[in-house]
This record gives structure tokens, C-alpha cells and sequence, in this order.
């Protein structure tokens, strides 16, 4: 006759699942701990795109205009005319502006200057994902000598200027991008 041994059953013990579980909830703590920071770097990485588009969007506007009016600075009583010392921040704008038919007098400084102010800081960057938090732009021309050094002189005696857009952003200021490129009559 043959005795037949009977094996316990096989499995984890208590101690031993307990034991996974824990391992298994500290790797799943870890990984969920990750996607926060993978999010503000994807949102991050977004706001520096956005603004170079802009900055470079503010160049190739410039670049549209008469090559005399670039070092034209707007003042109190025409904030509409030149680039020279342009900031959004001292720009009041209804956005979207009025389109303007292209070719007719509407179509000019003033409205570039509204676009690309709207196209800053559009109302609820966040939900829409457009425009930059607590953003804006400004730009700086300066008349450069052939050698590429600044002339001070007024007006400026020389074909050439360089034209320097800033976009600033995040809570603060925090971050910024700068697009120098010069411009010469054509």
C-alpha cells in the first residue's frame, strides 16, 4: 500500500504579502511623485516656446515697418508711433483689437502693437493655454555704426539698427527671453 504525503498548499504567508504590498505602495508613491515635476517642466518648456514665437513674431512686425519711424519713441500723447522704448505693460487693450483691412490706413503700428499686446496676455492664460502668465514685452532700438558698436548721435547718421524684444514672465518676472537682430534700410 502507498502512502500518499499531502503537501500544504502553496502560497504567501501574511507577513510575506504584507511585505509586497508595502514595496509595491512606496515604487507607486514615487512614480505619482513624478508627475507634478513632469508637469511644471511641459508647462515650462511650453511658456519658452510661446515666447520666442512672440519675441520673433515682434521682429518680423518690425521689420514690416518704414525704416525711419524704428527709432521713433512713443510718448505720452501718441503711444502709437515707433518702437523705441515700447513696453504692453503701458498699453490699455481691448483683445481681441478690431482687425483692420489690410492695405487701408487702420492697417498700421497701432494695431500691431495691439495684437501682439493681446497676443501676450490673453484673459485666462491658464485655462486657454494662450499667452504667457503675467507676461510682457518690450523692445529697444539703437543706431549702430558699421562696426557694430552704438552711436549715440540724434538723429542717427547711419543704414543700420539693432533691434533688441524682450518677453518677460511668470509671477515675478522670473523668467525672460531676448531676440537681437539688426535691421538695415532697405
Amino acid at each position: 500500500m502507498r502512502l500518499e504525503v499531502r503537501s500544504k498548499p502553496r502560497g504567501f504567508t501574511l507577513i510575506e504579502f504584507l511585505f509586497a504590498v508595502t514595496i509595491t505602495a512606496f515604487v507607486g508613491l514615487g512614480v505619482a511623485s513624478m508627475f507634478p515635476a513632469a508637469l511644471r517642466s511641459v508647462m515650462r518648456g511650453g511658456n519658452l516656446s510661446k515666447a520666442t514665437a512672440l519675441a520673433r513674431e515682434m521682429a518680423e512686425m518690425i521689420r514690416t515697418e518704414p525704416f525711419d519711424a524704428l527709432l521713433t519713441t512713443p510718448n505720452a500723447g501718441n503711444s502709437w508711433t515707433g518702437y523705441n522704448g515700447f513696453d504692453t505693460r503701458n498699453l490699455t487693450v481691448t483683445c481681441p483689437p478690431t482687425t483692420p483691412v489690410s492695405g487701408t490706413a487702420s492697417y498700421d503700428t497701432a494695431y500691431l502693437k495691439k495684437k501682439w499686446t493681446c497676443d501676450i496676455v490673453p484673459d485666462g492664460t491658464l485655462a486657454t493655454g494662450k499667452g504667457l502668465p503675467v507676461g510682457y514685452g518690450t523692445v529697444t532700438v539703437v543706431c549702430l555704426n558699421p562696426s557694430g558698436t552704438v552711436n549715440a548721435s540724434s538723429p542717427c547718421p547711419t543704414d543700420i539698427r539693432r533691434v533688441t524684444v524682450t518677453i518677460t514672465w511668470d509671477k515675478g518676472g522670473a523668467r525672460s527671453i531676448t531676440l537681437t537682430t539688426n535691421v538695415s534700410r532697405p
